[in-house]
């Protein structure tokens, strides 16, 4: 049975961190209220259907659970940050996923979003001021991890691969720059195994998320002794087809995630887990500008066509993929609410709970034709 995990971000409900950096309640949904349209048919602002809930609000993490479970995930890979060592965003799993009615039926994982944290509520242009500073030193890291293990790792509900709890690392090149190198870099995920062996954990299932900038990362899994490599989104891809302005159709970036899978999947020297983007569109992130480039993150084109049933159709190229091989048999989803980058599964007041129905049937009729296979 195929696993299904969509990544979660967390910035819909009130931190402290937030409430020094832009005022006392500021959450990400403000950015959203503001998004104006950039071309014709574009659209913004999005509307959640449940409204501008917070998430760390036991009740309505219940409402979100269950949404999940109703239509097929498995569970959700949570953005976790870490600065100036302490957690930020953490209300969102601490006080509301892990306290949800049906918590105990949804896995959870980690990937640790160890960028740092730039000014994106707009971002003024492409090189953004910097709100908190990257967590890449070894001190950093290791209390980071201390933090996971004695926290999350051993929750009954930690999603696991043969019995290994799954962490995730996202930003990779800063990570290896911050830790002097690949050599300290072993030396620290090494440390990471011997200590959650310590707490009674044998074994970790340490995920790299890979992107465009790193040039081999067969190479670099290999190197840093990684078990596993994924992408976070389409706009990751090496060849992802967002070079088109301001649109790029969906069915055209799908051709090419497909490419991209089947070349990992045959190439990597660790599992590969697919990743399927529902969408993207982080115009509510920037300042208004003409559309007629990549300029750099958030500065790109935006993905249009997205219907319910392309998203579900990419989500059955990316079951299949994984099911003709004999490796990890999981694939990943952006996102269940990165809504300021345009990729959501959550209802909205545009198409109901249609994206969810069309991951339920995708799902439902994969495991029925593995059940028929004997698979």
């Amino acid at each position: 049975m195929t696993e299904v995990m969509a990544y979660y971000f967390p910035q819909w409900h009130r931190d402290p961190v937030n409430d020094a950096l832009h005022r006392p309640g500021w959450t990400e949904w403000s950015l959203l209220a503001e998004a104006t349209p950039r071309f014709a048919g574009h659209v913004q602002p999005k509307k959640p259907f449940w409204g501008f809930a917070d998430e760390s609000d036991p009740a309505h993490a219940s409402t979100i659970v269950d949404a999940a479970l109703r239509h097929g995930l498995t569970g959700f890979i949570v953005d976790w940050y870490w600065y100036d060592n302490q957690p930020f965003l953490n209300g969102a799993l601490d006080r509301g996923l892990l306290q949800a009615d049906r918590a105990a039926e949804l896995k959870f994982a980690l990937m640790w979003a160890n960028h740092e944290w730039t000014d994106l509520y707009p971002a003024a242009g492409p090189r953004q001021r910097t709100l908190l500073d990257q967590p890449n030193t070894p001190e950093q890291a290791e209390a980071a991890f201390e933090h996971v293990i004695d926290r999350y790792l051993q929750h009954p509900c930690y999603w696991r691969i043969d019995g290994a709890p799954y962490f995730s690392i996202y930003d990779i090149p800063t990570f290896i720059t911050g830790m002097g190198g690949e050599d300290g870099t072993v030396r620290v995920l090494d440390r990471f195994r011997a200590r959650a062996a310590q707490a009674g954990i044998p074994n970790l299932h340490l995920n790299a998320v890979t992107t465009f900038q790193i040039k081999d990362p067969a190479a670099m899994a290999t190197r840093l002794g990684f078990d596993s490599i994924t992408h976070y989104t389409w706009w990751h891809h090496p060849d992802s087809g967002f070079d088109v302005f301001p649109t790029t159709p969906y069915y055209r970036a799908r051709e090419r995630a497909v490419r991209t899978w089947r070349e990992f999947l045959a190439t990597m020297p660790v599992p590969y887990l697919p990743n399927v983007t529902m969408g993207w569109d982080p115009t509510p992130r920037t300042m208004p500008w003409p559309m007629d480039r990549d300029r750099g993150y958030p500065y790109t084109s935006v993905l249009v066509d997205n219907s319910p049933a392309a998203v579900g159709g990419a989500l059955r190229d990316a079951i299949d993929a994984v099911a003709g091989t004999s490796g990890l048999q999981a694939v990943t989803i952006n996102a269940w609410n990165e809504w300021t980058e345009g990729s959501y599964l959550e209802p909205d007041e545009e198409h109901g709970f249609s994206y969810l129905q069309q991951l339920q049937a995708v799902i439902q009729s994969s495991r029925s034709e593995r059940e028929r296979n004997g698979r």
